[in-house]
């Protein structure tokens, strides 16, 4: 390999994000982004009281400017041309420091610092990239959409009540204000009474240009009072759409056997499996299995089943290739109390593995427990060596959630590993010649 190439790898390398990149969840992401929102606050505010002498102030401001600045070459180095035509006019924008412009010397105090200052709103702009954050953030987290999506909510309502608050009070109109209250708590309290459409009245505009405040605050306020209403409602419908589902299942059922005059006793049985199903949340389970390309499903699967497939004595010795290969072969099934497994005569072709719940194996007489099989255990391994009949029955003593392997993916799956395929043809072997000498 070339230098040239090695370098080319190694610059593409850096450039890869990780997945907390991605997010915006790494620790410089949260950095800017926290970075942002004060920039959100802080500004409107300073534009309205103008100079804050607050030496900490001035250095919280000069960092920010620098996280922001270093942030915004770091996206032009690695972003490229598609960078430079989306967000970097936005984000150069918040970058430069017009709020300590305003502070120089031979500027503070003159009619240019104010200009400064309405300048500095101009970095409110980034915080339009928490847009494109919480779209991200509903998709490709582990987090409640619903929750983050209130929490979003609640994010822009209090911020726009801010900004509100601000040009109110940049208007004078908190002049009218109840006395004892500061001017930004007054111009914040007639902020959210308007925003929310309540608008009790004490506090009133004065002058031509806070009529027309008002009045641009108050279309707003209506415009967000039908937003909240809206999304209040898609929440409400939308925070358990798969009980939704479930509960349309569960319905059609009862139709269903109401119409076949199905048995009293027989419906609540169906009930109880569906209500189980979806306790247990094995038809998700399938399902999101499924949807998933064909390495994920893999991981998914083996990371659930492994310690119960290395647990099987006829897989000793089995390598990871083998339980990737198998794990594509389980299939859920549910058990309600009492339901069989297996019955006792019956040639099988499947072994289970115990998931969730227990099952009793009875003896001859299909009436005394021999054993109690739970979570972790297994049963009916024989089946996929043989066709002997069973040698027990296993009814499930409770709620049971088993996976099922049978002999013709198992079969499958060995004709890729003849190394483990004579061993269970020696496993076999033995086993059917112990039971001959038996009987």
């Amino acid at each position: 390999m070339t230098e040239a190439t090695k370098q080319t790898d190694s610059t593409h390398q850096r450039t890869i994000p990780t997945r907390a990149e991605e997010l915006g969840l790494g620790p410089w992401h949260f950095l800017v982004l926290v970075s942002t929102i004060v920039l959100a606050i802080l500004m409107p505010i300073e534009a309205v009281f103008g100079s804050l002498d607050a030496a900490w102030l001035i250095v919280l401001s000069a960092a920010i400017t620098v996280l922001l600045l270093a942030d915004t070459l770091r996206r032009a180095r690695t972003g490229g041309q598609r960078y430079l035509r989306s967000w970097f006019v936005i984000d150069l924008l918040a970058a430069i420091p017009f709020d300590l412009v305003a502070e120089l010397p031979g500027v503070a105090g003159t009619s240019s610092a104010e200009a400064f200052r309405m300048l500095a709103l101009l970095r409110v702009l980034r915080v339009a990239r928490l847009f494109v954050l919480q779209r991200r953030w509903r998709v490709q987290t582990s987090f409640n959409p619903a929750v983050l999506r209130l929490v979003f909510f609640a994010f822009w309502i209090a911020l726009v009540a801010h900004w509100m608050a601000s040009g109110w009070i940049a208007l004078d109109g908190f002049e009218s204000g109840p006395a004892d209250l500061s001017p930004y708590q007054s111009a914040l309290y007639w902020a959210i009474t308007t925003l929310t459409t309540v608008g009790y009245g004490d506090i009133t505009p004065i002058g031509v240009g806070q009529t027309y405040y008002t009045m641009v605050a108050m279309l707003l306020g209506a415009a967000m009072y039908g937003y909240i209403i809206g999304n209040v409602a898609s929440l409400v419908s939308n925070l358990d759409v798969i009980r939704a589902g479930h509960l349309q299942r569960v319905e059609t059922a009862n139709h269903f056997m109401r119409d076949r005059q199905i048995p009293r006793d027989l419906q609540a049985q169906v009930r109880d499996y569906y209500n189980y199903v979806w306790d247990s949340r094995v038809g998700q389970e399938t399902a999101i299995l499924d949807e998933l390309p064909k390495p994920l499903h893999v991981e998914i699967a083996l990371h659930t089943h492994r310690n119960i497939l290395e647990s099987v004595p006829l897989f000793t010795g089995a390598g990871e290739d083998f339980f990737r290969d198998l794990v594509l072969y389980l299939k859920p099934r549910v058990l309600l109390p009492g339901q069989r497994l297996m019955r006792r005569g019956e040639v099988g072709s499947e072994l289970y593995f115990i998931e969730e719940g227990s099952v009793e194996v009875l003896g001859t007489d299909d009436e005394s427990v021999i054993a109690v099989l739970g979570s972790g255990d297994f049963v009916g391994e024989m089946a996929l060596l043989t066709d002997q009949p069973r040698a027990n029955t296993v009814i499930a003593a409770d709620y049971c959630i088993v996976y099922a392997l049978d002999r013709v993916g198992f079969n499958r799956v060995l004709e890729n590993f003849p190394d483990v395929a004579g061993e269970v043809r020696r496993i076999a072997d033995e086993r059917r010649t112990g039971s001959d000498q038996s009987s």
